[in-house]
């Protein structure tokens, strides 16, 4: 599923560090942690209430009402290399792992014209399952800043780390319909990293534990480049009669 329930609160333990993963070379590339590339603890979510009833998973989260605005509060925010968790830790602690394909967007924004923001619209279903437009279901979610409600001016540092963490893991994992509507596909772009990044976090999705890359060959024939001789330059050869020209060493 592209959004999961999570009903334990997510621990520093069960990820590593990104400092930590900068520093040291992976012993392996499978079975290992998830990176951590922004966590806080303490944001509120808001969302219009009819869209998180349409999921099961975001339906458990338990809201309140500011005036026209309905919000999730108390919530920690994790940013891995595996998935955004959003997780609330009140009144009934539940929260949601999402897939980044599942995020269609997310952006920077000022709420209310005053707080810094982070905007996201996630995909509720498949959009090639569905035969009319309408039928396509969105959830708006927009994340405020802990504390955000007792200054307009609220620390943005923590939405800016957000953005950014979410700009690096989402392109570790490309929404594979991406090319879709983009008409016939080169078959060469199937291999390994052609439609985004190899790194440590995803290498597993390409490599066996041999060290064989899965998918490598495309049919009969090898990846681009496999194979390739480089020729002798043509500018290496006499332009009347092709004759090799030598260059002599002069004292």
């Amino acid at each position: 599923m592209s959004i999961r329930h999570v009903n334990t609160a997510p621990q520093a333990s069960d990820f590593t560090p990104l400092h930590e993963h900068q520093e040291q070379t992976p012993t392996t590339f499978f079975g290992a942690k998830p990176v951590t590339y922004a966590s806080y603890s303490g944001v509120t979510l808001s969302a219009p209430v009819s869209q998180l009833q349409e999921d099961p998973v975001f339906a458990k989260f338990g809201t309140t009402t500011d005036g026209d605005d309905t919000l999730i509060k108390d919530v920690d925010i994790w940013v891995t290399s595996e998935s955004l968790i959003l997780f609330q830790t009140g009144p009934t602690p539940t929260g949601a792992s999402i897939n980044y394909p599942t995020i269609a967007l997310h952006a920077t924004m000022k709420w209310k014209s005053q707080i810094e923001a982070l905007y996201m619209n996630l995909s509720l279903n498949d959009a090639e399952s569905v035969n009319a437009e309408e039928d396509i279901q969105t959830l708006e979610l927009t994340v405020l800043p802990p504390n955000y409600a007792s200054s307009s001016d609220a620390d943005s540092t923590c939405i800016k780390d957000v953005f950014a963490a979410m700009n690096t893991c989402a392109d570790m994992h490309p929404d594979p319909n991406a090319d879709d509507e983009g008409g016939d596909i080169d078959a060469d772009l199937s291999a390994p990293g052609a439609s985004g990044w190899v790194t440590v976090e995803n290498m597993d999705q390409y490599v066996d534990e041999e060290g064989n890359f899965s998918g490598m060959v495309i049919g009969d024939e090898l990846g681009p480049g496999a194979g390739t001789v480089r020729q002798r330059d043509d500018e290496g050869t006499n332009g009347t009669n092709g004759e090799d020209t030598k260059w002599s060493r002069t004292g």
